[in-house]
């Protein structure tokens, strides 16, 4: 737990700030997402070592708190960035790699309630959009993009970049001259 949150602290300064040590403070004090993230290490420790109880209650008062939902037993790695975290749900059985960014509305989960276990495997150095979900037992490659709005629902290799789907025939529309009078 001490190493990530120390990683997570160190990628944080090199992000924002340079080294300016008062970011560290305000993140704690003011960021949802940095926040969110402190509290998943803590919930997660809790949750690894068996103690029962604190780990959910820990997990859920950060949702209270922070608006951000991760299960105690996800698997974080470090240098994880939530921006704008709200409405953000990672499912129990989702593992992350690390240095990875989700914005806000991401949802890491499963597919249905009896495929529970059915959950997503990010690699290192992913990048996941404004309301973009990743459902079921996919792996995500590293250094992958996914854009806003996208749903993966299969695997997707490294390197790879996964936008939504635009339909075509509105924007024509839309460019379209306007009608003779």
């Amino acid at each position: 737990m001490w190493k990530n949150l120390k990683a997570d602290t160190r990628r944080l300064r090199e992000i924002k700030t340079k080294g300016a040590p008062w970011y560290v403070i305000e993140s704690l004090l003011l960021e949802n997402g940095y926040q969110a993230v402190v509290l998943h290490r803590i919930a997660h420790w809790f949750k690894a070592h068996g103690i029962p109880v604190l780990g959910p209650l820990i997990a859920r008062s950060n949702h209270f708190l922070t608006g951000v939902d991760i299960a105690s037993a996800a698997k974080i790695g470090p240098g994880l960035r939530i921006a704008h975290g709200t409405g953000l749900v990672i499912g129990n059985a989702v593992e992350i790699g690390s240095d990875c960014l989700l914005m806000h509305g991401v949802t890491l989960g499963a597919p249905t309630l009896s495929r529970i276990g059915d959950m997503p495997k990010l690699g290192d150095r992913v990048t996941i959009g404004a309301q973009a979900s990743v459902i079921g037992a996919v792996a995500i490659g590293d250094d992958v993009f996914i854009g806003a709005h996208a749903l993966v629902t299969r695997d997707v290799p490294p390197g790879s970049r996964v936008l939504a789907r635009v339909d075509l025939e509105v924007l024509e529309r839309r460019d379209a001259a306007p009608p003779a009078s």
